[in-house]
């Protein structure tokens, strides 16, 4: 039994409720736990149990405000929905649990949708990971008699558990029409994607009789969402908002914070990570960040592009220009940075965060222009880049190939990268799935607009087996057109099923792979005269290459002197390079490290079932190398 109190109702109820467990027929033979939810470790609920086991968690949860759990136990609501939602987490993860939740709370505030909302979505998110429901959700009003209202919910309790006991099979109830699984739940991904499908044969209609190239599917945004969006209650002529209510409501729902009309900032699962000392992203080891004081962001969630790996399935807008409502760069770089730091204080509960990390995590000294969309395409993107740099935050801006001019005049970022997703035509129109006609002029006049830039620039590699690592030799070719500082080089990430995409965890190339394919490329078209594997990290499955302008002495200077870059912008330079803020690579994150990319200075730690299935021998010599040691070793 797990208990989130406020004022010590659900703690009273959980011991309450372990005595009745424990006098029920055959109580003797349950394992009775009661816990609070403050010091619980999600990661137990993923532990499969013995096979002649069966395990229940009962969740009672009070409402603190506005709907929102005990701050105390707060952090596994959050957790909860982050293994919901992300792409990483299968959905039958819990399919070996069995559950039940009570929410304790006031229905005075069912008017506001605050009755127990998060108990309620608790429960949502356990039976969404496949978890089994032995009794539907109830929720007690502290306006009555509590012990009336358990009533109701206990006897479906006890006789599931009779029914576990006796070695019997317990099927899953249908929730009980609770707002969560009323509405947004039952927004089906189907729909969505259905609209996307739609709208993709629509926008390629139109361009095939236009002829243009230019069809904007954002025209059908608000129809194609199902909502009559905000452009409805404006004047003919004026603006439309990006986000339609549609689009803001399924982003929020996985966790964006949504800013303004246009802009979005999510907490990246490194920043997290990090904070609790368990290892950086790849931007650490390469280029020296500290991810727990970098925030991810995009001033724009439109893109150009349809890819089959994009992790949004394409729930965000697409069009070829820009066309909407403008929000204002200082309220957005403002706003991201405010809502990231909300988001860094929600983290202080989780078990295991760093005290000082936590403190310096307030001060955001990285920004990650990436998050989604595309972020050239807002049209005062170097006024916002500007304001980022006057607030000592350095910038890392990903472009997908499809904005040459924006390219031309974007001014100097700390890190400029374009995707190059594919070496010809074809493939990158089956991986991009570009909405522009002439997107391989485009692609191959990003590239050229890359090589006239002063300050750090990379290729990015998105490798998807099946789909674009046929030929090195094609991506070789393209590394003269924009003569880049740095080529990253990583496997697709997995994104979960969709009908939005084909891809499946098949498509998902080893570290191994990637290392192969890199070393191919650079045996192509003299590639390797000038370039060199420079560094890697292993849990990311990403490697880097590296100009060898950039060993200097014979020693790697990948990372990034963030100082030195301010120092340069503040003093209204353009003209200085890629050099003039180098600093020395460690040799930890160096290609071929004992390390292979981990920082020392962190612990890797492993999921319970890593560990579990390598002391099993369930883990083949291929799974084994793709980890620094052996998981049975970790303690």
């Amino acid at each position: 039994l797990l208990f989130g109190s406020v004022t010590g109702t659900s703690e009273r109820w959980a011991a309450e409720l372990a005595q009745r467990l424990r006098g029920l027929p055959g109580g003797a033979a349950w394992q009775v736990d009661v816990e609070n939810l403050q010091g619980f470790s999600i990661d137990t609920l993923f532990d499969r149990p013995a096979p002649d086991r069966a395990e229940v968690v009962l969740v009672l949860l009070s409402t603190h405000s506005d709907g929102k759990p005990p701050p105390a136990c707060a952090h596994f609501c959050t957790l909860l929905e982050d293994h919901r939602h992300d792409f990483r987490v299968s959905r039958d993860a819990l399919a070996h649990l069995h559950f039940g939740v009570l929410g304790f709370g006031s229905s005075d505030y069912d008017a506001a949708g605050h009755f127990c909302t998060a108990a309620e979505e608790v429960d949502a998110a356990l039976a969404a990971l496949s978890a089994t429901r032995l009794a539907p959700f109830v929720r007690v009003s502290d306006t009555r008699e509590a012990a009336a209202q358990v009533a109701s919910w206990w006897p479906s309790v006890a006789a599931s558990l009779g029914r576990l006991a006796a070695g019997a099979a317990v099927e899953a109830l249908a929730p009980a029409g609770t707002r969560r699984e009323r509405g947004a739940d039952t927004d089906s991904e189907a729909d969505s994607d259905s609209d996307s499908t739609t709208a993709d044969s629509e926008a390629a209609a139109a361009a095939a009789a236009g002829g243009a190239g230019h069809s904007d599917m954002e025209e059908l945004a608000d129809s194609c969402a199902g909502t009559t969006g905000s452009a409805s209650k404006q004047g003919r002529g004026q603006p439309r908002e990006m986000v339609t209510k549609r689009h803001r409501e399924q982003l929020t729902k996985e966790g964006y914070k949504i800013i303004g009309s246009h802009s979005a900032v999510k907490l990246c699962r490194w920043t997290k990570h990090q904070l609790r000392g368990r290892g950086g992203c790849y931007k650490h080891s390469f280029y020296g960040i500290s991810s727990y004081q970098c925030m991810e962001a995009t001033p724009s969630l439109a893109c150009a592009n349809k890819c089959v790996f994009c992790w949004r399935h394409h729930k965000n807008p697409t069009g070829t220009e820009w066309k909407w409502k403008m929000d204002e760069p200082e309220m957005i770089v403002a706003e991201g940075v405010e809502q990231h730091q909300r988001m860094i204080r929600e983290c202080r509960g989780i078990p295991g965060v760093k005290k000082e990390r936590w403190e310096e995590a307030m001060n955001v000294r990285h920004c990650a222009l990436s998050l989604v969309g595309e972020p050239i395409m807002y049209p005062r993107i170097n006024e916002l880049v500007g304001e980022l740099h006057r607030r000592k935050i350095s910038t890392f801006l990903v472009t997908n190939a499809q904005f040459p001019e924006a390219i031309d005049n974007l001014s100097p970022v700390t890190q400029l990268y374009v995707s190059v997703d594919a070496g010809n035509a074809k493939d990158l129109k089956a991986v991009d799935r570009p909405i522009f006609t002439d997107y391989w002029d485009r692609y191959l006049d990003s590239m050229r607009s890359l090589a006239r830039k002063k300050q750090r620039t990379t290729y990015r590699l998105t490798l998807v087996k099946d789909h674009n690592m046929s030929e090195a030799a094609d991506y070789a070719r393209l590394v003269g057109l924009g003569d880049p500082d740095f080529i990253e080089i990583k496997s697709v990430t997995f994104c979960g099923e969709s009908k939005a995409s084909s891809l499946t965890i098949g498509n998902v190339p080893w570290h191994e792979e990637v290392k192969v394919f890199a070393e191919a490329m650079l045996s192509f078209e003299g590639l390797g005269e000038n370039y060199e594997l420079a560094c890697e990290h292993q849990h990311s499955c990403i490697v880097l290459i590296a100009h060898k302008r950039f060993k200097l002495e014979g020693r790697w200077h990948t990372w990034i002197n963030y100082d030195r870059f301010h120092e340069l912008v503040a003093a209204g330079r353009t003209d200085f390079t890629a050099l003039d803020y180098a600093a020395e690579t460690p040799e930890w994150a160096l290609y071929g490290s004992k390390e292979h990319g981990f920082d020392p200075a962190e612990t890797r730690v492993f999921h319970n079932r890593t560990k579990r299935k390598a002391k099993e021998g369930l883990l083949s010599e291929v799974q084994l190398r793709q980890y620094p040691h052996d998981p049975a070793l970790a303690a």
